[in-house]
């Protein structure tokens, strides 16, 4: 975690307004405006990077609105696309010719590189992640389209769950092995939304039905570590039969536990080759395996070392200076 402003180490002249409008504009897109600069202002930002998906908290007390004019948007070669969760305090938004409220506990759409506006009064909280465009493989178009509309995709819900989740527990997951594996089923995710919002033909059982792949390999990712994931409790999870789950994955050219076990194999590896000091036993079962001599044989059918020599080889080489071996992870 990165803290880009925080005003309370600050000195009473550095809290004014205007000074405060300035520290948060060198971090971020939006240009900040409070109308009464005769009122102290409090504000900290704190920063992560989730795989290549920026995670941003801003705590801020006063009148404020965040906006981005036509001529700054100009200045952005790339857009990107803002997912914020409101923790506090209500806010209004403004973009693409639509306005709504958003409440505590809300999920709110922003193209950060379009103009728009943002404002409360009092403290708000809010955790965006921000996700480049391009990730989403949509016509910017699409994108723009979908916007106003996001909240009636019978996605958003999932959404929204997903991206509070994320957001709150982001100091976590930011060390996490895995955690490009996350940022991609956010991204997923993302575009499932978008897509479905723009079509607004489909039923919700239709959109369900078409982005159950995705939602399966989204939850696995956010479970992957618990013991008790298996086929019947993810077929639970979405409302489908364990026999219409397999049905989906077949279709697709996937076995559900290969990928499971998989996933895991690739976590534990990459954490054994860390420099953490838990056992391989512990790293074992914090991966979902709770045989150790299980995992060890899944481990060396797959990678062709046991874990230990494995560690052993990462560790050595790691020490050496050079990469940790084939498939090492890389450093951050």
């Amino acid at each position: 975690m990165a803290t880009l402003v925080d005003t309370d180490g600050l000195d009473p002249a550095d809290r004014r307004p205007g000074r405060v409008a300035e520290l948060l504009e060198g971090t971020m897109s939006s240009r900040i405006r409070f109308p009464d600069p005769s009122v102290p202002a409090r504000a900290r930002l704190d920063g992560w990077d989730l795989g290549g998906v920026s995670v941003m908290r801003l705590d801020l007390t006063g009148e404020v609105t965040l906006l981005r004019t036509a001529r700054h948007a100009r200045a952005d070669p790339e857009p990107v696309l803002s997912l914020a969760v409101q923790e506090a305090g209500t806010a209004r938004q403004e973009q693409f010719d639509a306005q709504r409220e958003v409440a505590g506990g809300e999920l709110s759409f922003t193209e950060v590189s379009s103009p728009y506006e943002y404002r409360w009064s009092g403290r708000g909280v809010c955790r965006a992640l921000r996700i480049p465009a391009a990730r989403l493989g949509l016509p910017v178009d699409t994108v723009r389209r979908a916007l106003p509309v996001a909240g009636t995709s019978p996605l958003y819900d999932l959404v929204r769950a997903h991206v509070t989740q994320l957001t709150r527990d982001v100091s976590q997951l930011a060390a996490e092995p895995l955690v490009h594996s996350l940022a991609s089923a956010t991204v997923d995710l993302t575009r499932a939304l978008l897509a479905s919002a723009v079509d607004g033909a489909r039923g919700t059982a239709d959109v369900l039905g078409e982005t159950l792949l995705t939602r399966v390999r989204a939850y696995v990712r956010r479970h992957l570590t618990e013991p008790d994931l298996d086929a019947e409790r993810i077929a639970r999870a979405h409302a489908v039969s364990v026999r219409h789950l397999y049905r989906t994955c077949a279709a697709a050219g996937l076995s559900l536990e290969q990928e499971v076990i998989s996933q895991r194999l690739e976590g534990a590896r990459a954490e054994l080759a860390g420099p953490g000091a838990r056992s391989i036993a512990v790293v074992a079962r914090r991966w979902g395996f709770t045989d150790p001599s299980y995992f060890a044989r899944r481990f060396r059918a797959e990678y062709g070392v046991s874990p230990r020599e494995w560690r052993d080889l990462a560790r050595g080489e790691v020490l050496a200076g050079a990469p940790a071996g084939p498939g090492a992870p890389a450093a951050r």
